[in-house]
């Protein structure tokens, strides 16, 4: 364990680094497909919660951003783990953010839902333009108050 190290780090830029580096020092080793959300958004859990109910493979695990498996695949994906910027949908090796990561989480869950990779066809900039739209206003979306997650999200659940 680094202690003290706040007094020899001065830069924003070099705590950062020296963060990433101490995440992967205990980073945890992920296998299959997994999705990354941030588990204080309710319209994020919502979504987890769809996407269980049509796993018809069972095989999606999940990991809140704010946890430190999330953190570690953050980082790997080269993204701030607490800027927040996206939720991370990595199927067979392949790794979704923005509306992509939405049109896939939908493709996840088999038909019709695989139907929503037409907005693959939207111009990058267009699909993210609209995905930064919605995900930097979520909290207005959040009425209520979040589920408690069931006992099959629990299971899924890396830590």
């Amino acid at each position: 364990m680094v202690v003290g190290l706040g007094a020899y780090v001065t830069s924003a830029a070099t705590r950062f680094a020296v963060n990433v580096a101490l995440l992967y020092l205990e980073a945890p080793v992920i296998e299959g497909d997994i999705y990354v959300y941030d588990g204080d958004c309710l319209m994020c859990s919502r979504f987890v919660r769809f996407m269980i109910d049509h796993d018809k493979t069972g095989r999606l695990q999940l990991a809140t951003a704010q946890s430190e498996t999330g953190r570690v695949i953050y980082v790997e994906e080269g993204l701030c783990p607490d800027a927040m910027e996206t939720a991370i949908l990595r199927v067979n090796g392949r790794t979704w953010t923005n509306l992509h990561l939405f049109t896939e989480g939908l493709a996840y869950c088999g038909w019709p839902w695989k139907l929503a990779r037409v907005l693959h066809l939207l111009p990058r900039f267009a699909s993210d333009w609209i995905y930064r739209r919605i995900a930097n206003n979520r909290k207005l979306f959040n009425r209520g108050t979040c589920p408690m997650p069931t006992n099959e999200m629990r299971a899924r659940l890396i830590d």
